[in-house]
C-alpha cells in the first residue's frame, strides 16, 4: 500500500510540475486569453486609424521572448478568407517593425483548436540579429491575434507550440 501511495504521489508531482509551467492570462479586457510561460503584465493599448484597438505586450523567460499582438477589429470581417488576407497585412507590417530579414513562407488555412470559425497562419522568421522566430496569427473575424516566440538560442518546441496554440477567443474552450 505504501509503495502504491509513493508511486501515485510521484506521478501526481510530475503532472503538476508540467502543468505549472503555463498559466492562462486575459489579454486586457478583450475576452481573449492566452497560455503563457511568463507574465506579460499590463498590455499596451492604442487605437489604429480605422478605429480598431491594439493590445500588445511581451515577456522573457530563460532567454526566450514571448510576444502577443492582438487587434480588436472595429469592423468585424465575416469572410474568413478576407480576414486571413488582413492578417497577412499585419504580419508584413510586423516583419518590418521587428527587422525580419528571412521568412519561410506563410502557411495558411489552420484552425484554432479545430474551430471552423477561425483561421490561422504560421511562419518562421529570422531577424537582423539572427534570432529565430516562430509566429502564429489567428482570427475569428472579430479579432486578429499574433503570437510570436523568438530567441538567439534553440526554441523549446513544446513550450513554443503550447504558447502559439494557447490563444482562445471569447466563448472558446
Amino acid at each position: 500500500m505504501r509503495q502504491l501511495l509513493l508511486i501515485l504521489f510521484f506521478i501526481t508531482g510530475l503532472i503538476s510540475l508540467n502543468a505549472q509551467d503555463a498559466a492562462r492570462v486575459a489579454i486586457s479586457n478583450t475576452g481573449c486569453t492566452v497560455d503563457v510561460f511568463c507574465f506579460p503584465g499590463r498590455f499596451d493599448t492604442y487605437d489604429l486609424d480605422d478605429g480598431s484597438t491594439v493590445y500588445a505586450n511581451d515577456c522573457e523567460k530563460e532567454g526566450v521572448s514571448y510576444g502577443i499582438y492582438c487587434v480588436k477589429l472595429k469592423k468585424p470581417l465575416t469572410d474568413l478568407a478576407a480576414a486571413e488576407d488582413t492578417m497577412v497585412i499585419y504580419l508584413d507590417f510586423l516583419k518590418l517593425d521587428y527587422g525580419i530579414v528571412k521568412s519561410k513562407e506563410y502557411d495558411k488555412g489552420h484552425k484554432l483548436n479545430k474551430d471552423e470559425n477561425t483561421r490561422g497562419i504560421k511562419d518562421t522568421w529570422e531577424d537582423v540579429d539572427k534570432n529565430k522566430w516562430k509566429i502564429k496569427a489567428w482570427t475569428n473575424g472579430k479579432f486578429i491575434c499574433i503570437l510570436h516566440v523568438h530567441s538567439s538560442k534553440e526554441l523549446p518546441d513544446k513550450k513554443t507550440e503550447l504558447f502559439l496554440e494557447g490563444l482562445r477567443f471569447p466563448g472558446m474552450k
